[in-house]
């Protein structure tokens, strides 16, 4: 278990895959994943990724581990943040190919916020997708709340409001991302990036420049006022009984 990489034609498929934790990421699953984006475009017929998990895609942060930071002091967790979970967010977007997110399963909080980096968001039968952080009173510290603006301005407070679940013909509606039908997320996409690689690597490389150009520019100022909002929260007694809460809950 872990993360595997596969190949399939010119696609590099990354799967996650801790499925007894729904592939919730703590500080060694994150830098794992991290390390894997890296790896996954180092030959040079690799013209796409496909980020997938086994049964869900991710069920967001490791709360166990979450819990168990309480008392960790603001200056390490500001490290935390920074050198982990925000690297893996960075990896995503400096990946110099499409990436796209496959989601077969739930994409919960850091989940989501992982799907968002990705160029695309192909959404299963099963699949569907929550912003999960309002429900810990906690802000998406990986950037979640500026690629969430960046993909549709304002729905933010209609997820922070209902969380709701949102599913293929959703995703649609709301303009974050496709139904696949009755395709697997996985499936779809790794036909997506075969039929992309009959381009050549370097033209989806500038696809791909020209694509992220205002979100790599904007990345760091964010990520760095995101990192201090989610200091200010973490580690308060509420958000520590909420995290509690939500472990107790089947869904």
């Amino acid at each position: 278990m872990g993360v595997n990489v596969e190949r399939h034609g010119v696609a590099a498929v990354i799967t996650l895959d801790w499925p007894s934790q729904r592939n919730a990421l703590g500080i060694e699953e994150a830098q794992e994943l991290t390390k894997a984006l890296g790896e996954a475009t180092r030959a040079s017929d690799v013209c796409g990724i496909v980020l997938t998990g086994n049964g869900a895609f991710s069920a967001g942060v490791n709360l166990k581990g979450l819990i168990s930071r309480a008392g960790m002091p603001p200056e390490e967790r500001a490290k935390l943040v920074y050198g982990v979970f925000q690297a893996t967010i960075r990896a995503i977007i400096d990946t110099p190919v499409p990436v796209f997110a496959a989601i077969d399963g739930p994409a919960i909080g850091l989940g989501f916020d992982l799907a968002l980096a990705c160029d695309a968001r192909i959404i299963g039968p099963n699949g569907w997708c929550m912003q999960g952080w309002g429900r810990l009173a906690a802000i998406p510290a990986t950037g979640g709340e500026w690629l969430l603006r960046q993909r549709a301005p304002s729905l933010l407070w209609r997820l922070l409001e209902d969380q709701p679940r949102i599913d293929g013909a959703m995703a649609e509606r709301y303009n974050i991302g496709e139904a696949t039908g009755g395709e697997t997320a996985r499936e779809r996409t790794i036909a997506r990036v075969n039929k992309l690689g009959e381009m050549s690597r370097i033209a989806l490389e500038s696809y791909v420049a020209l694509y992220r150009f205002d979100l790599r520019n904007g990345l760091d100022a964010h990520l760095a006022e995101a990192r201090a909002q989610q200091i200010k929260l973490l580690g308060r007694p509420e958000l520590t009984e909420r995290a509690k809460g939500l472990l107790k809950k089947p869904g």
